[in-house]
Parts: C-alpha cells; sequence; structure tokens
C-alpha cells in the first residue's frame, strides 16, 4: 500500500469525514511556520483508528515526515463499500508534506513591498483549495453508500415467482384443489360484497324517496292542460306551446300517436323487451339494449333500433310535433340523442326527484314521452314539477339536500295520459317515475333532441343505440319518407 494515503489528512476534521474515529487530536496541528526558539516538536497524532487503521508517526525537529500507516487485512474485509472508496480517495490525492522551516517559498522573488501581499494572497488561496479536500475526499464515499442503498432496495423488491407443482407431482393435485377453492371463495366473496352495496345503495334511495314524499304531501297537484295535436302542425300555432315549455319547462300535447301505431309499438316493445331479458338475465342487463335507469327494480329503459314499427312511431312524432320541437330545440337541425322505450312493471317503486341534466342556463335537451297505454293514476305515471327547471329551484333543491325545501313543496302535476299523449320537458326539470301499484305494465316511448347550438354533458351515455348516436337531425325525420307503414 502506498505510504502517502494518509498524508492528504489536513486536520482532524478530514478524520471525521472519512468515518476515521480520532483519539489525541485536541492538541494536533499541521506545522506551517518556523518554530520559536527551543520550540519543542510538534507531533503527529500517536493513534488514529477507524476500521482497523493505525497511524504512526511524529514531525521531528528540522525534518519532513510521512506518517507511516498499518491496516489490518481482515479489518478491509469488514469495511464497507464507502469506507474503501474513501481510502482510494486518500491513496489518489498526493503526500501533503509538513515543513519545520518557513511558510511556502516566494514565488516573486523581489524587492518590491507588494511581494508579501501576493504571497499571503497565494497561500490564501492554497487554503482554499485545501479545505475543499474532505469534500471531495467525501463524495466517493457518498456516491458509494447511495449505489449500496439502491442495491439493497432492487435485493428488496426482487420477489420469487411462485410455479406449481406439476399436476403427476406428489402435491400436484392438492395445489390445485387450493387454487380452485381460493378462486371460488374470491369470487363468493366479491359477489356479496356487491350485494351489500346495492342493498345499502338501495336503502339510501328508498330513505331519499320517503322524505320527498312526506315533504310533497303539503303541495298542490295540479292538472296539466293538453294542446290538442291539430293547434301545433304549423309554426305561428306552436308558438304558444314553445311559450309554455319556456315557462313551465313542461309542454302536455295529446294525440301525437295513432292508437294503432301506439298499440303495435307496444307490442313491438314487450316482444323485444321479453327477447333481451332472456339473452342477458334480469341481473345484467347489456349496455347496448338497456340505458340506466333509477331503481331498476322491475323498470327497464329498453333501447329501441330504428327499423320496422319503432321507426314509423318516430316519425309519426316527429311530422306532428315538428312545429313545436323546432321552436323548443334550436331549429331542424337538432340531433336525435335519445330513443327508447320506459316500462314500469307491477311492483316497481317509485323513484326520487331529479333532473335529467343538472341545471346549466341554456337549455340542451328536449325530452318526450309519449303513452303507448291509457297511463291511470295507480300506473306510476310521471311526477312533474313546473318551473323547476329554473336556478333558484335547483339552488332550493341542492339546499335542501334533495329532500325538502321550496323546490318540493311547489305545485306539482302527475302526468295521467291516453294513449297517444305526449308529455314533452326540459331535460332541467325535476320530476320522478311513480310506484306501479297496479297489476298492468306501463310503457312510454320516449325521445330527446340536443338543442342545436349548446353541449349535452350527457351525449355520451345518453339511452340511444350507439349506431345512432349523432346521426339524425329533426329534419331527417320530417323529411325522409317512412319506410315501414302501420297497419
Amino acid at each position: 500500500m502506498p505510504r502517502d494515503h494518509l498524508s492528504n489528512v489536513q486536520s482532524p476534521l478530514d478524520f471525521q469525514v472519512l468515518g476515521i474515529r480520532t483519539r489525541q487530536l485536541s492538541s494536533w496541528q499541521p506545522y506551517c511556520g518556523p518554530p520559536a526558539r527551543n520550540q519543542v516538536a510538534r507531533h503527529f497524532p500517536r493513534h488514529v483508528s477507524g476500521f482497523g487503521l493505525r497511524v504512526k508517526g511524529q514531525i521531528g525537529k528540522g525534518k519532513v515526515v510521512t506518517p507511516e500507516p498499518t491496516l489490518d487485512s481482515a479489518a478491509v474485509v469488514m469495511m464497507s463499500t464507502a469506507a474503501q472508496s474513501s481510502l482510494r480517495v486518500i491513496q489518489t490525492f498526493g503526500s501533503h508534506r509538513i515543513a519545520r522551516r518557513s511558510a511556502p517559498r516566494c514565488t516573486h522573488p523581489s524587492t518590491r513591498k507588494g511581494c508579501r501581499a501576493m504571497c499571503r494572497g497565494e497561500g490564501e488561496a492554497a487554503d482554499a483549495a485545501t479545505s475543499l479536500l474532505p469534500f471531495l475526499a467525501a463524495l466517493p464515499a457518498v456516491s458509494a453508500f447511495a449505489a449500496n442503498a439502491m442495491d439493497s432496495v432492487d435485493t428488496l423488491s426482487t420477489t420469487t415467482t411462485y410455479v406449481p407443482s406439476a399436476m403427476d407431482s406428489g402435491d400436484g393435485w392438492a395445489q390445485f384443489v387450493v387454487l380452485m377453492v381460493t378462486a371460488v371463495c374470491g369470487l363468493v366473496g366479491m359477489k356479496v360484497s356487491f350485494d351489500s352495496e346495492q342493498a345499502a345503495s338501495q336503502d339510501a334511495i328508498m330513505e331519499r324517496v320517503a322524505k320527498q314524499v312526506a315533504a310533497m304531501q303539503a303541495a298542490d297537484t295540479v292538472p296539466v292542460a293538453g294542446v290538442p295535436v291539430g293547434e301545433v302542425k304549423d309554426l305561428s300555432a306552436a308558438s304558444g306551446a314553445a311559450s309554455s315549455l319556456n315557462t313551465d319547462g313542461l309542454l302536455r300535447v295529446d294525440g301525437v300517436l295513432s292508437p294503432v301505431t301506439a298499440a303495435a309499438l307496444l307490442d313491438e316493445v314487450n316482444a323485444t323487451l321479453d327477447r333481451e331479458l332472456s339473452r342477458a338475465g334480469k341481473d345484467s342487463l347489456p349496455s347496448d339494449s338497456f340505458g340506466n335507469v333509477y331503481c331498476k327494480g322491475n323498470r327497464y329503459d329498453l333501447k329501441l333500433p330504428l327499423r320496422g314499427v319503432a321507426e314509423a312511431a318516430l316519425r309519426e312524432a316527429a311530422l306532428n310535433l315538428g312545429p313545436v320541437l323546432e321552436k323548443v330545440a334550436g331549429g331542424n337541425n337538432a340531433k336525435l340523442c335519445e330513443f327508447a322505450a320506459l316500462v314500469s312493471d307491477p311492483g316497481s317503486t317509485r323513484q326520487p326527484v331529479h333532473p335529467d341534466t343538472n341545471y346549466r342556463r341554456d337549455r340542451c335537451v328536449v325530452t318526450t314521452f309519449v303513452a303507448l297505454q291509457d297511463v291511470e293514476s295507480d300506473m306510476g305515471p310521471t311526477v312533474f314539477i313546473p318551473g323547476s327547471h329554473t336556478a333558484s329551484a335547483h339552488l332550493a333543491f341542492k339546499e335542501a339536500d334533495e329532500v325538502g325545501g321550496p323546490a318540493l313543496t311547489a305545485p306539482n302535476c302527475v302526468a295521467t295520459l291516453r294513449v297517444g299523449d305526449v308529455s314533452m320537458f326540459d331535460s332541467r326539470l325535476l320530476h320522478c317515475g311513480g310506484g306501479n301499484s297496479s297489476d298492468k305494465r306501463r310503457v312510454l316511448f320516449y325521445f330527446s333532441f340536443e338543442v342545436s347550438g349548446t353541449e349535452n354533458p350527457n351525449a355520451g351515455f345518453s339511452s340511444i343505440r350507439d349506431e345512432l348516436r349523432g346521426t339524425l337531425t329533426l329534419e331527417d325525420l320530417r323529411t325522409q319518407p317512412i319506410l315501414e307503414t302501420v297497419s
């Protein structure tokens, strides 16, 4: 080992930076100038130990001494990577010899008065450079320590991959049985957890409905006067109906769909629903055929295909309501965004009061419910709160946690309808489906148009088949010929 591997040490601080424990260093100083007369020789520390490191030596009078190191081989093995890196740094730096005589020799021999100042400046610069040595010596040690730490993290994060035994080995079948039991238990646990969450959610909805019903008992129930379809078949006559929708958020138009068309579509909806339920099962309704609806028990939102009697019914309703829709939906460029049937079987429960679209300044969607049979009071007709499509009504509804307040105590109306009659409403209007306590199925055919020039926040998941989304306008339905006539 080179003799000068510790010669870079300038002070006890250097030993501490290198992780070396020191003793008897309190009076040691490197020799930097001429001694006074009869000055006793200064001693290099006689014992410096760290990881088995010993240093011996002394500064004799008038001599330059390089400390003599010894290092136990066993200690080197026990040293950390950081400590070994520190020793390599010490070996790298050159020997720092300590002279008894005067300060560093003048490099500018001159009689000028500024010579000593110049030399003093060089000395200070050398001292500043020397003061960086502990920092430079520590850098490799810190780097080595960080590398070791990263290696340890990698080792900890590495896990052994489990490889099951072969089936023909001694425990192959046992492991297979354990695996299958674990999988079954996991699936059962997930199913139980999901059912529990659904039950808790349903209980919360029922509690909210009960509070809403209690709050609405004090409200008056008012009828909604229907407008005959003949009075809205031209733009001038449709202006009054459109004004009613603007004010109340609700409009009733009677006789929009003929009884023949309504009956044919009712049969088609019932057959399609039975077919889809047998295909998918009641508890896993596919999203390509069913939309999302509140209180799904015995209630379905069936998306309709644009063919046959469903297309004929849509075109007939669009022709009869065209002038009104043109007024309230921003023109003939309004896009069809919903095309489905709401089915409420006996035993279906009342929905909580809700808007289809949370409040926004401008109307964005207009929805039309069409009765395919007479809707009587015990079949769960839709309950509307006229005028609740405004900002003040929505604010009052939210401030009362949707279970009370002036929004629910305002007058409401129950949409009992005759076959072919429609309820047209602003999607911001507060409403809910009633509970069906009768022994008859209630079916509402419905369609919605996005108001031209506005943004529909529900456009991506509204109840319409994917192949129809954004493809048809009001003008398309009013001008293109009906491909199949209902007889």
